[in-house]
C-alpha cells in the first residue's frame, strides 16, 4: 500500500503521533510520504533518520502534492485542523482516494472550550468565526472514518483504538537507589503540570529525590534539578529508561482529559515506575500498574513519592507496567490491527459513477 500522510505543523510536537503511524506502516511494509505546510525545521527530537526523510513541507496548491495523492491507495490526515484534515481532505476528493482521519488529541474539543460551557458561550460570541469553522471541523470529523488514539476519543469519534507505539527497547536501568531520580520528558506546557511536579519534589527533598526536566532552566531553578532543555527523541527515551520514576502530573483541565502523553508508554516499556493524574486516558493505559494520584494536589503526588522510595516497590509496579506495555503499545501488538483498520477503509472506497 502506498499512503500520503497530512500532519497539521512538521516544527511541534504533534510530529510526534505522525511518527507512531509511520512505524505502523513502515512495520507493514507500505510505501509512505508525510506532508506538512511550509514552516520551519522539522520538530527537534524527530530531526534525522529515515522519518524526517519522509518529511516534506509543500503548499496546497502544488501540483506535485495533488500528484502524490493521486499516486497513494490512502490518504491519512493526521488530527482533525485545518492543517492537516482540511488540506487532506479536498485533495483526496480531487483525486478520488479514500481518506481516514486520525484523532489523537482533543484538539476540537479543547477549541470548542470542551466541558467549559461558560467558557463555550463566551468564545461563541467573542470568536465567532473560529468556532463556527471548529464546529464545522467537527461535523466533518464526526463523518470520517477514523483511528482514534484511546477510548475516550473512540467514545466520541467511533473507530478503532490505535494507541501511541513504540519498538521494545528492552527494560531500562535497574530498580536499586533508595533516592530515586524523576524524569518528566516532554513538552513543558501550562496543563501537563510541571508546576506542581516541582512542588511536590520541593516538599521531599528529605528522601533526597532529583529531578530531572526536558526544558530551558526557568529563573527559579533548584539546586536538586537538572534542566536539560529540548533533547533527540534518542536522548528523551533514555532519559526515561535510566529514571527511577516517571510522572505526568497534567492538570484537570480541558485538553488533558483524553490526551494520552506518549512518554508514558515509554516509561511502561522500559519498567519504571510510574505516577500519574486520575484523568483518562492515562489511567485506561496503566490501569493497576503504576500509582494514581489527585490532579494538582501537591500533597497527593508528594506522598507517592515517598511510596517509591522502596527499589523493591518499583520493581514490582514497573515489571507490570511493562508486562502490560507489551501487550498493548509496542508496533507488534498493533500493526495487524492497523492494517486492517487501513485496508477497510480502501476496500470500502467508492468512486463516483464514471470514476475507473
Amino acid at each position: 500500500m502506498r499512503v500520503a500522510i497530512f500532519t497539521p505543523d512538521i516544527t511541534s510536537n504533534s510530529l510526534g503521533r505522525t511518527y507512531c503511524l509511520w512505524l505502523l506502516m513502515r512495520a507493514n511494509g507500505w510505501e509512505t510520504e508525510v506532508f506538512a505546510p511550509r514552516g520551519g525545521e522539522i520538530w527537534g527530537p524527530l530531526r534525522g533518520g529515515d522519518f524526517a526523510a519522509n518529511c516534506r513541507t509543500v503548499d496546497e496548491d502544488d501540483p506535485e502534492l495533488l500528484s502524490a495523492v493521486e499516486a497513494a491507495d490512502l490518504v491519512l490526515a493526521v488530527k482533525p485542523v485545518e492543517t492537516s484534515f482540511g488540506r487532506a481532505r479536498r485533495l483526496a476528493r480531487t483525486a478520488q482516494r479514500p481518506l481516514l482521519l486520525d484523532v489523537d488529541d482533543p484538539d476540537l474539543e479543547a477549541a470548542l472550550s470542551w466541558r467549559r460551557p461558560l467558557r463555550r458561550f463566551a468564545k461563541g460570541i467573542l470568536k465567532f468565526s473560529a468556532v463556527r469553522k471548529n464546529t464545522e471541523l467537527k461535523r466533518l470529523a464526526l463523518e470520517a472514518d477514523t483511528i482514534v488514539s484511546n477510548p475516550v476519543l473512540q467514545a466520541i469519534y467511533g473507530g478503532p483504538v490505535v494507541p501511541h507505539v513504540r519498538d521494545d527497547r528492552g527494560l531500562g536501568a535497574p530498580h536499586t537507589s533508595s533516592k530515586p531520580s524523576i524524569a518528566f520528558v516532554g513538552t513543558n506546557r501550562k496543563h501537563k503540570g510541571v508546576d506542581i511536579l516541582r512542588e511536590a519534589v520541593a516538599d521531599r527533598q528529605d528522601l533526597g529525590i532529583t529531578l530531572k526536566l526536558t526544558d530551558k532552566a526557568p529563573e527559579d531553578a533548584r539546586p536538586w534539578e537538572q534542566w536539560v532543555g529540548m533533547t533527540s527523541f534518542e536522548e528523551g527515551l533514555a532519559l526515561v529508561e535510566n529514571a527511577d520514576i516517571v510522572v505526568i502530573p497534567s492538570k484537570d483541565d480541558g485538553y488533558a482529559h483524553g490526551q494520552l502523553p506518549a512518554k508514558l508508554m515509554d516509561a511502561m516499556l522500559a519498567g519504571r515506575a510510574v505516577i500519574v493524574s486520575d484523568i483518562e486516558p492515562m489511567t485506561w493505559a496503566i490501569g493497576q500498574t503504576g500509582i494514581v494520584v489527585e490532579p494538582s494536589s501537591v500533597t497527593a503526588l508528594a506522598n507517592a513519592l515517598e511510596k517509591l522510595t522502596d527499589p523493591l516497590v518499583r520493581q514490582e509496579l514497573g515489571s507490570r507496567a511493562r508486562h502490560k506495555a507489551l501487550d498493548l503499545f509496542t508496533v507488534e501488538a498493533n500493526r495487524d490491527a492497523f492494517r486492517e483498520a487501513c485496508e477497510q477503509v480502501v476496500s470500502s472506497f467508492r468512486r463516483p459513477k464514471g470514476e475507473q
